[in-house]
């Protein structure tokens, strides 16, 4: 079982005095089951999992009627006992019971000293009418597929991993080529366990996308399972079109020439992005935080998994050739943005100037703090960035402008129209630092 950067924050939860009922969110495949079972494993001195997709188990916790009814269920049915702080009680696949899902409120009540984590990968499209989950009472985090860094350690490399993360801004990198050219394999492979096991295995990459093959099309079976059958033409169509427009922008109006009205496209588009398995980076025009989407302009569509990516694309041996690179390029960057966000989800955006003053877009945008970081992504020799100038001129101050591209890590310096700016420099295969290299500006 592979080591996650969740691996920490469940380490704060179980050791919190405000803790909740912890609710997992991931995408199927990305390997809630596995951390949720490794972290029992090693913190407690029992894990009980229940798996309500299994219908016998679902039968026999459904009609489970207080806390102590669903602790006699566990006794009589699991041969164990819950004990508070020494038992980690996972329950998978908790949409699969409107029963298990209202009682969720009475741990914290009547069990707080019982560790409890549900996770539900249909969780968000399953609860109709009278299903809620209890707001308040219980708190959340996400899992994504697996990080470059994450990547280099289930693949043996952690030395690298340990290097990376200890890198400052002005020092030379040593071995900077081994690193860009791992990050090119875990371009290829992409973040889905199954599909890394396959390349710790040794397997290659043609094992690697007989995985991706039969997991895309898992996801399209699934549809199925919440769907309504005046649904499902429209979620297979974005099934199939998303990952294509994976990296740039696209409007739901007739999307992928489907001649299919915006409105039945958006629905499915939404219904996928709740299920996780894409996220709609809208555009803002503005630097005043908070920030807010602006309507009405086309959406940047950031899919799941960059292997996954690539599949659609027919693109494993000509990956990096033509003008599919700079979409491939956002869509690792606006992947590993959103993979960040692992108590909240990250909040990713682009800007794009107000038509009537022409034609300007910045391709990642994030809040942080009282400042908007705007990253432009660059993924061959260029370094125009009149964009990226356009926005930090349209609110001295407020943004912090970032290249991400292959060149080396440190600060740039830019004069652009007469005036003078400093720029992070900043390369792909540090992009999960990107809060430690920013803070000289902030």
């Amino acid at each position: 079982m592979f080591e996650r950067n969740l691996e920490k924050e469940l380490k704060k939860w179980k050791d919190s005095p405000i803790r909740k009922v912890l609710i997992l969110r991931g995408a199927r495949q990305v390997g809630k089951t596995s951390v949720v079972r490794k972290f029992g494993e090693e913190n407690f001195d029992q894990l009980i999992e229940i798996n309500l997709e299994q219908k016998e188990q679902c039968r026999w916790f459904n009609g489970v009627v207080s806390i102590d009814d669903f602790a006699t269920r566990v006794e009589l049915y699991m041969k164990k006992v819950l004990k508070d702080q020494h038992t980690l009680l996972f329950i998978d696949e908790v949409q699969e019971s409107s029963g298990i899902l209202e009682l969720l409120r009475f741990f914290a009540e009547e069990r707080p000293r019982l560790h409890v984590i549900v996770a539900g990968s249909l969780l968000e499209v399953k609860m109709t009418g009278k299903w809620s989950v209890p707001v308040g009472r219980v708190e959340y985090m996400y899992l994504y597929p697996l990080t470059f860094f994450e990547y280099l350690t289930a693949t043996g490399q952690s030395q690298w991993r340990s290097y990376a993360e200890k890198l400052k801004k002005g020092e030379k990198i040593i071995g900077s080529e081994k690193l860009k050219k791992i990050f090119l394999e875990y371009m290829l492979v992409g973040g889905l366990p199954e599909a890394v096991n396959s390349i710790v295995k040794r397997q290659g990459i043609g094992a690697v996308k007989e995985i991706q093959e039969r997991l895309q099309s898992a996801y399209g079976d699934d549809i199925g399972n919440y769907a309504r059958d005046a649904e499902k033409k429209y979620l297979e169509l974005v099934m199939m079109v998303a990952p294509k427009l994976a990296g740039g922008l696209f409007k739901y109006e007739n999307m992928g020439e489907s001649g299919y009205r915006g409105r039945e496209v958006r629905e499915a588009v939404d219904t996928l992005e709740k299920i996780m398995l894409l996220t709609q980076v809208n555009a803002i025009n503005t630097t005043t935080v908070p920030l807010f989407s602006k309507p009405k302009r086309a959406i940047k569509m950031i899919w799941l998994d960059i292997g996954l990516v690539n599949l659609a694309n027919k693109s494993h041996e000509t990956v990096f050739e033509g003008t599919y690179q700079g979409r491939l390029m956002e869509q690792v960057v606006g992947q590993t943005l959103v993979a960040g966000g692992v108590r909240k989800k990250t909040e990713v955006y682009y800007w794009a100037r107000n038509r009537d003053e022409g034609s300007a877009e910045v391709d990642f945008c994030v809040q942080s703090g009282n400042h908007v970081v705007g990253m432009e992504v660059k993924s061959g020799n260029t370094r125009e960035m009149k964009s990226l100038f356009s926005m930090m001129k349209s609110d001295p101050g407020k943004v912090i402008p970032v290249r991400v591209s292959w060149d080396t890590l440190g600060t740039e310096n830019y004069n652009y129209s007469g005036k003078e700016y400093k720029i992070v420099s900043l390369p792909f295969y540090l992009l999960e630092r990107w809060e430690d290299f920013i803070k000289e500006f902030v």
